[in-house]
């Protein structure tokens, strides 16, 4: 009794309640360890992997990131100046979300209402991402679009895809891949809206970078992902009033903020990892980075160091301010033939705001140009590619030139040849410690080859061959692209088979037909010789006969003398 006088319940459930937390608190220890140390394993293997573009020689040396697979990309030249397995097939969580958005912007008005089903509230995982939607209430296109790009909701991806495929979100998954396919990806396949967990779903940093051209060509979209916090007030369609905030640490006031960011959407899962897909600008140059399969917060570092590395080591470089290789001054052979004795105007030009994107260790010169008269732009005659070391670094486009523009013209020399607005988004990843599955899926180690050739490499250009003309513009005057080369090649070989006639008919008539003409000749005069001498031969007769007729005849008239007269 005295036992039970003095036990106390309340002291008994305390120091349970006490061992049960030290029991936890060693286990998430346990954890905590185990799971830092595959963090680091994960770095450690991903720092050694090959970087393609410091294999090329006399490229700048690019950073060594975490990410498995990494891509800076101008924005405006498609210039690749940093490639590490770019084309190789990672699962890209939210990122994912960057082409929804995109499709969403190019299809829909702002100011469209999206329903919410039963389906599109209930498919996603219960850990991942949402605003807390119910079935049956709605919201505009523009607040869609905000929950999307600012708390990476799934439910409100799902309520987009069907409310643009008109049926269900798994009928978006076609639209997507599409899309893609339009963009230039080539190592992709979507079949969700939001990068939740799936095998079949997979992209590269190559083909992120392409989209996120579209995309970060998009104010609206840019400014989206940079809002600090989604507030969607209540409304007759939806009771609620939400608020959320916006945890990607590369925008303003974030822990690392960078002050050139244009826009950027993080994406992660167990599988995929840390996925950063961002966008900067600076002296009028816009870079892409993305860095896929990298760990927190090291794809925050390495977006920056990339950032870094490209502002430093690049310049954008204007071909119509900068081309010495091609003649752009007043090439008679581009002028209008209407006024051939007066004023003509040039037909052809060089695209005044194409430029290239040059290393700072080579020289403009040093970039090889080639010209291909394959094109599908309305009013455009050829486009020169430029590359350096099978490394393009952008295109200049040739183009007819408007009846009000002036002087600059092209012509190529005889010395050799030396290179939208749209939205997306998706699921946001785990800041700073606190990681929030967005999806989980087997990984994949299948690389697509690139379009190179080389895995994981640097895109190359072959060589344009065989040149054709083009003789007309659509809306515009009939006139007819010269391809000065050709033609001065096809006047030099005209002169040749001339010159070589010429030579030819003079050898025959030397020393075959001369004989010949001489022998007629010869024949000619003997007979004109022989008539004149037959004729000769009568006339003479006939004198000699006159004459002897005259003597004749004065024989018979002289008298005869008498016959007294003779002695």
């Amino acid at each position: 009794m005295q036992f039970f006088r003095h036990f106390s319940y309340r002291s008994f459930l305390t120091r349970a309640v006490m061992g049960i937390s030290a029991l936890c608190l060693f286990a998430s220890q346990g954890l905590s360890v185990s799971a830092a140390t595959i963090k680091e394993e994960n770095i450690a293997r991903n720092q050694a992997l090959a970087i393609q573009s410091n294999e090329v020689a006399n490229w700048p040396t690019g950073p060594v990131v975490s990410a498995e697979s990494a891509i800076l990309m101008d924005a405006d030249t498609g210039a690749i100046l940093y490639a590490k397995n770019i084309h190789q097939q990672e699962y890209p969580a939210s990122t994912t979300k960057i082409l929804t958005t995109l499709i969403a912007s190019e299809r829909c008005s702002m100011d469209e209402i999206v329903d919410f089903s039963y389906d599109a509230v209930h498919d996603i995982d219960p850990g991942s991402n949402h605003i807390a939607i119910d079935p049956g209430e709605q919201l505009t296109m523009e607040e869609c679009l905000n929950a999307i790009l600012i708390r990476s909701a799934n439910e409100v991806s799902f309520a987009v895809a069907e409310h643009i495929s008109g049926t269900t979100w798994q009928d978006f998954a076609p639209i997507m891949n599409e899309r893609a396919k339009e963009l230039g990806c080539v190592d992709s396949n979507f079949v969700n809206p939001n990068g939740l967990p799936n095998e079949d779903h997979y992209t590269s940093a190559y083909d992120l970078a392409m989209i996120g051209r579209a995309f970060f060509a998009n104010e609206a979209l840019c400014k989206m992902t940079m809002t600090h916090m989604l507030h969607i007030l209540p409304s007759e369609r939806q009771p609620d009033d939400i608020m959320e905030v916006n945890k990607m640490e590369l925008i303003p006031g974030g822990k690392y903020a960078y002050p050139y960011l244009v826009g950027c959407k993080t994406g992660y899962t167990d599988v995929a990892r840390s996925t950063l897909v961002s966008c900067a600008e600076k002296d009028g140059m816009k870079l892409i980075c993305v860095v896929m399969k990298d760990e927190n917060p090291n794809y925050y570092e390495d977006t920056i160091a990339l950032f870094d590395y490209g502002f430093s080591n690049f310049q954008r470089v204007n071909i119509s301010q900068t081309e010495t290789k091609y003649n752009i001054e007043n090439a008679g052979s581009f002028y209008s033939g209407n006024d051939i004795f007066g004023n003509s105007k040039p037909i052809l030009e060089l695209n005044q705001t194409d430029s290239i994107t040059l290393p700072n260790t080579i020289t403009f010169q040093d970039a090889v140009s080639s010209i291909s008269y394959d094109n599908t732009e309305p009013g455009q005659v050829a486009v020169i590619t430029y590359t350096y070391n099978d490394v393009v670094l952008g295109t200049a486009s040739l183009d007819f030139t408007a009846a009000e523009k002036g002087s600059s013209v092209f012509r190529e020399n005889t010395a050799e040849t030396t290179e939208s607005a749209e939205e997306s988004g998706a699921t946001d990843e785990t800041q700073s410690g606190t990681t929030t599955t967005e999806a989980g899926n087997t990984e994949t180690t299948e690389t697509a080859g690139d379009n190179t050739g080389n895995n994981g490499g640097i895109p190359t250009v072959a060589q344009e061959t065989s040149p054709e003309e083009e003789n007309s513009t659509s809306g515009g005057p009939a006139v007819i692209f010269i391809n000065v080369v050709k033609v001065f090649f096809c006047i030099v070989g005209i002169a040749v088979l001339i010159f070589l006639a010429l030579l030819l008919r003079t050898f025959f008539k030397n020393y075959h037909f001369a004989h010949r003409s001489t022998r007629l000749t010869w024949r000619f005069n003997r007979r004109r010789n022989r008539s004149r001498s037959r004729y000769r031969s009568v006339d003479q007769d006939l004198r000699n006969r006159r004459k002897e007729a005259i003597r004749q005849a004065k024989k018979r008239q002289k008298p005869k003398k008498s016959s007294h007269f003779r002695g």
